[in-house]
C-alpha cells in the first residue's frame, strides 16, 4: 500500500519517522523539548557514544524549492552540532537528482544517499516493517487504497458531500485505544456492538471508522436510517456486510417504546448477526437512552446488553488522547498563531485539555466555527464554552443570524432525523407565516431559501436534499433553548402541518424539567386534532398508516391522561367498524394490493390488544375484518403467513366456521404452501426466524386442520444448514494494537509549541 502523508500532521509525521528510524536503527529512540533553532530532538542511549542527528521535514504539499531552501538553512545549525551522521527524512517524493543536491548540500555529514529518507523509502519502510503501518492507523486510514475503496462504496458513491465529510474526519480522528479495541474485540466476538454514552464523545466517528476497517476487509457497508426493516431487506447471505445502525433508539426512549415491532425485529436481528459469519451489527446510542430503554422496554430489559456493549466515556480518551485531538484541531483549521500563543501561556492549554465538559464535539466546534474578535482572549472564550456549552451555539442564534433562520433552527425541532427540502418547505411556509404575523415582521417569498443559505455549514447540513442539523449538538441546544422560552413550543405546536411533526413535538414535550403539554394543552391538543383529522376518515381506506398513528398516540396518551386524547382515539375505534366496510366495498383486482391486508389489520387489532382500549374493541370490528378479509382474499395472488393467520386472531373474539365462504382461502394457502412459502424459508438466515415460522406453520395446522409436514421438513432442513454454516471458523483476528504512548505535561505543551513554528514546517532534530 502506497502513502502520500498528506493527512498527517506535522506530529503524526514525526512519530511516524520516529517509529520507523527506531525500527532502523535497532534503537528505540526519545524526545526532547522543541525549540525554535532545533526543532523535535530525539536521542537513543548508545554504548558508543555516537551522535546521530535526524531531522523531519514533513514537506508533501511543498516543492522541491521550499525543501531545499530550508535545508540550506538548516545547514548552519547542523555545522554548529557537529553530528557524526546526518539523517534526513522527508515526506516530499525526492528524484534521484534532487537526491543528489541535496547530499552535496549535506556532505560530511551526510555520508550516503541512503541517508536521505524520502516518501518512496518511508513506502518502502512501511513495507519492510508492516507492525508500524498497523500501530498509525491513521496512515491506513487515509490511504488511496482505502479512500477509493470508500468511495467505490454505495453508501458513500451517491454522494459527494459524504465523500468529502468523511475525508475531512479521517485528518482530525485520534484513536482512543481503549474504545477502539474493546469495540473490535467485541465485535469479533460477538458480531454485534452497541456504543453508547454522552453527547459529542465521539460515538458516530468511532462507529465510522469502524466501518472503514470493515470495507477494507471486503465488507459491504449498509446503513440503517430509518428503522431496522432497511437493514432486513439489504441482508444478504452470501456476502460480508457490516451493518450500522446510528442512534438506533431515537433521541427519546419514547421513540422506541411507541414501536414495539421495531423493537422486537432489531431484537431478532441482533440475534441473527450473533450467529452469523461474516455479518457484523454496529449500533450507537446515548447512553442514557440506553438505560431508559431498558427499563421501560420489556424485552430491552430481558436482553443481556452488558455482554456486547462498548460504552465509549470520557474516561475512554487518555489525556494524550485529548491533547491529540485539540492539537489536530488546532493544526489543520489553520488557527492563527497568535491564538495559540494566548492558550499556551502558563501552561493553561492544560485546562482545557482537563476539563470535566471536554468532548470532542466542542473542541471541533470552538476551532471550525468560532472565533473571538479578541484574539487575546482565545483561552478565555475556550474555557467560557467548556464552563456553558450552549453559549456557544446561543450567541451565534441570539445576535448572528435573522429571525427566519431561526424559524428554520425552531422547526426542525419538530423533525426526527433529516427531511427533505421539499417537505421543509411546505412546513417552514406555514410555521414561518404565521411567526411573522405575530411578531409583526415583513415576509419575502425568498425567505426559506435565505435561511437555508444562512444556516449552512454552521447550524445545519444539506445533503442529497435532505436537511438535518449540522450535528446532535444543535438539536440539544434547541430543544434547550425551547424549554427556557416556552412560547416557542407553542408557536411550533400552532404552525404544525403534520402527525408526524405532532407526534415529535409530543416525544419532545415529555423531556425536561417543564411538561410543555401541560404549560401549552390547549394548543397542543388543537395541533394534534388538527394534524390527524385528516387520517381519521381514511381516504382511500388506509387503515394501516391511521391506525398505526392511533397506536402512538394511545402510547403517549398513557403518559399524559388527556381525556381529549382518549375520546379521540375511542372515536376511532368505535368508527372502526365503518372504516373496515368503506374500504370492503373498494376492494377490486386492481387496487387490492394498494389497500390494507390482512397482516396489517391482525397487526392493528394486536397493538391495540396490549393497550388500555382492548376492551373498546367490539365485535362488530372483528365481524367486519373477516369479511373484509374474505374479500380480500377473492382478489389477491400474494400472501404472507400473517394473512392466513388472521383468522385464528379473529376466532379468539367471535365464533365462525371454515364454511364455503373460506373456498378462495384454501385455494390460496394451498398456493402459498406450493409456491411462497418455499422461497420464504430459503430466506431465512437465523434459526429464530425457522422456529417462529415453524411455531406458525403448527399453528395454521391447527387451526386450518390441514397437515403442513412438507413445509415444516423444508424448515427443519434449512435450521440444519444455518447449524453448519455457525460451525465454520470466523476468519477475523482479534485487534491487537499497542497503548497510546502517555505523555507527560511537558511533552504535550511541546507538542503544541510546535504549531508556532508551522511556517518553518516543524523541523526536527533527534540525537541517536
Amino acid at each position: 500500500m502506497e502513502y502520500d502523508f498528506k493527512a498527517l500532521s506535522d506530529y503524526d509525521f514525526e512519530l511516524l519517522c520516529c517509529d520507523l528510524l527506531s525500527a532502523l536503527l535497532k534503537r528505540p529512540i526519545e524526545s526532547f523539548r522543541r525549540g525554535r533553532d532545533r526543532g523535535i530532538d530525539l536521542r537513543c542511549a548508545s554504548t558508543k557514544n555516537r551522535k546521530i542527528i535526524i531531522q523531519c521535514k514533513h514537506y508533501a504539499n511543498t516543492p522541491f524549492s521550499g525543501l531545499y531552501s530550508a535545508m540550506r538553512v538548516e545547514r548552519a545549525k547542523i555545522e554548529k552540532l557537529q553530528p557524526e551522521q546526518y539523517i534526513l527524512t522527508t515526506s516530499y517524493f525526492l528524484t534521484p537528482d534532487e537526491k543528489d543536491k541535496l547530499f552535496h548540500l549535506l556532505q560530511p555529514y551526510c555520508k550516503s544517499t541512503s541517508d536521505i529518507i524520502g516518501g518512496n523509502e518511508l513506502n518502502a519502510l512501511l513495507r519492510q516493517y508492516p507492525n508500524i503501518e498497523q500501530v498509525h492507523y491513521k496512515l491506513w486510514l487515509t490511504s488511496t487504497a482505502v479512500l477509493q475503496k470508500i468511495f467505490q462504496s454505495s453508501v458513500y458513491q451517491q454522494s459527494e458531500f459524504l465523500q468529502a465529510e468523511i475525508k475531512e474526519k479521517l485528518k482530525f480522528y485520534v484513536q482512543s485505544n481503549t474504545a477502539y479495541r474493546k469495540a473490535r474485540n467485541i465485535l469479533h466476538a460477538c458480531n454485534c456492538c452497541i456504543i453508547s454514552g454522552i453527547p459529542g464523545i465521539g460515538k458516530t466517528t468511532l462507529a465510522e471508522i469502524l466501518l472503514i476497517y470493515y470495507l477494507d476487509q471486503g465488507y459491504e457497508i449498509i446503513k440503517v436510517r430509518t428503522d431496522i426493516s432497511e437493514a432486513i431487506q439489504a441482508y444478504r447471505a452470501d456476502v460480508k456486510q457490516v451493518f450500522l445502525y446510528d442512534d438506533f433508539l431515537g433521541s427519546t426512549a419514547l421513540d422506541m417504546k411507541m414501536n414495539k415491532n421495531e423493537g422486537k425485529e432489531l431484537l431478532s436481528f441482533l440475534r441473527r448477526i450473533s450467529r452469523q459469519k461474516g455479518k457484523k451489527f454496529i449500533l450507537t446510542t446515548r447512553e442514557y437512552i440506553l438505560n431508559q430503554a431498558r427499563q421501560s422496554y420489556e424485552e430491552f430489559a430481558r436482553q443481556d446488553f452488558d455482554y456486547n456493549k462498548c460504552i465509549i466515556s470520557l474516561d475512554d480518551y487518555s489525556k494524550a488522547d485529548r491533547a491529540r485531538i485539540l492539537y489536530n484541531h488546532l493544526y489543520f483549521y489553520n488557527v492563527p498563531k497568535i491564538y495559540i500563543e494566548d492558550l499556551l501561556t502558563d501552561g493553561r492549554i492544560l485546562n482545557i485539555i482537563e476539563h470535566p465538559n471536554y468532548s470532542p464535539r466542542l473542541i471541533e466546534t470552538v476551532t471550525s466555527l468560532f472565533r473571538p474578535k479578541d484574539e487575546e482572549h482565545f483561552y478565555d472564550f475556550f474555557i467560557d464554552t467548556l464552563n456553558h456549552p450552549n453559549k456557544l451555539w446561543e450567541n451565534a442564534f441570539d445576535r448572528q443570524i435573522s429571525p427566519g433562520a431561526r424559524d428554520l433552527l425552531l422547526l426542525l425541532c419538530s423533525v426526527k432525523n433529516s427531511i427533505p427540502i421539499s417537505f421543509l418547505k411546505g412546513y417552514y411556509e406555514a410555521y414561518h407565516h404565521q411567526k411573522a404575523l405575530a411578531e409583526n415582521r415583513p415576509l419575502s417569498t425568498t425567505d426559506f431559501l435565505d435561511a437555508l443559505r444562512e444556516t449552512e455549514g454552521s447550524f445545519i447540513k444539506i445533503d442529497r436534499s435532505q436537511v438535518s442539523y449540522h450535528n446532535p449538538s444543535v438539536r440539544d441546544f434547541i430543544q434547550d433553548y425551547i424549554q427556557e422560552n416556552d412560547y416557542e413550543f407553542r408557536a411550533l405546536c400552532e404552525g404544525a402541518v403534520s402527525f408526524d411533526q405532532s407526534f415529535e413535538l409530543a416525544s419532545y414535550s415529555l423531556k425536561g424539567k417543564k411538561k410543555l403539554y401541560k404549560l401549552h394543552r390547549e394548543p397542543f391538543l388543537e395541533m394534534i386534532k388538527r394534524t390527524i383529522s385528516d387520517h381519521v376518515v381514511p381516504i382511500n381506506a388506509y387503515l394501516d398508516s391511521c391506525g398505526r398513528q392511533m397506536l402512538l398516540l394511545s402510547q403517549f396518551e398513557a403518559q399524559v391522561d388527556f381525556p381529549e386524547l382518549h375520546r379521540l382515539i375511542l372515536d376511532f375505534i368505535h368508527n372502526l367498524p365503518t372504516f373496515v366496510k368503506e374500504e370492503q366495498q373498494i376492494l377490486n383486482n386492481e387496487n387490492w394490493n394498494n389497500l390494507d391486508s390482512p397482516q396489517n389489520l391482525k397487526q392493528l387489532l394486536e397493538g391495540f390488544q396490549v393497550t388500555e382500549f382492548r376492551t373498546d374493541l367490539e365485535k362488530e370490528v372483528y365481524q367486519n375484518i373477516l369479511e373484509y378479509a374474505l374479500t380480500w382474499f377473492k382478489y389477491a395472488f400474494l400472501y404472507s403467513i400473517d394473512d392466513f393467520l388472521l383468522f385464528s386472531t379473529l376466532s379468539s373474539h367471535i365464533s365462525f366456521s371454515l364454511n364455503q365462504n373460506f373456498g378462495r382461502v384454501y385455494n390460496a394457502l394451498e398456493d402459498f404452501c406450493d409456491h411462497l412459502a418455499p422461497d420464504d424459508i430459503l430466506d431465512f438466515d437465523d434459526e429464530s426466524q425457522c422456529d417462529d415460522y415453524l411455531y406458525d406453520i403448527n399453528s395454521l395446522e391447527t387451526f386450518y386442520k390441514r397437515d403442513f409436514s412438507d413445509i415444516k421438513e423444508m424448515v427443519e432442513d434449512r435450521i440444519v444448514e444455518l447449524q453448519e454454516l455457525a460451525e465454520e471458523e470466523d476468519d477475523d483476528e482479534y485487534f491487537t494494537n499497542r497503548a497510546n504512548d502517555a505523555l507527560s505535561d511537558a511533552a504535550i505543551l511541546d507538542m503544541f509549541q510546535s504549531l508556532l513554528y508551522r511556517e518553518q514546517n516543524a523541523e526536527n532534530a533527534a540525537f541517536v
